[in-house]
């Protein structure tokens, strides 16, 4: 009698090891992955917040000039945000019914003509001057990166 050899295509299963191998790599490159997202994440939140206060800078000194009104901007810091303070004495235009507006930036500090300073006020005049006159540097707390920006005023 002839035995007859049936060919099946069923292939072996992955073993205990070679799927834990799998793991370990898949695992290995999700965390270096993770690791460069979170870094830039953080510079992306540190970018918006320094474009968001030279955005309130500039926007002070328009409207106090549109407006005719003074316009003060209070920053003041801890060792982890800064708080900023707009607003104005004055009825007018814009500041009618707000008289102030508050923001606060996380991991962040400042400088002010390379002193760091926990309370200062910036005072944009109705004929378009700026009382305090300088150079504010934002700086990152937690180093993560060696980047600041320095605004003159």
């Amino acid at each position: 009698m002839k035995t007859i050899k049936i060919r099946t295509n069923i292939k072996k299963p992955f073993t205990l090891l070679e799927i834990m191998v799998g793991m370990f790599l898949i695992g290995i490159i999700a965390s270096v992955v993770g690791l460069n997202l979170n870094e830039a994440l953080y510079k992306h939140r540190y970018e918006n917040n320094k474009k968001k206060i030279d955005s309130y800078i500039e926007f002070c000194k328009k409207m106090a000039f549109a407006n005719q009104a003074d316009i003060y901007m209070q920053l003041s810091q801890d060792e982890k945000k800064i708080e900023v303070e707009i607003g104005t004495s004055s009825d007018m235009g814009f500041f009618k019914n707000i008289k102030k507006m508050h923001d606060s930036f996380n991991n962040m500090s400042f400088e002010f003509n390379g002193a760091g300073q926990d309370n200062l006020e910036i005072i944009f005049t109705s004929n378009g001057d700026v009382l305090t006159k300088g150079e504010l540097k934002f700086i990152d707390t937690k180093k993560k990166f060696d980047y600041s920006i320095a605004k003159g005023i």
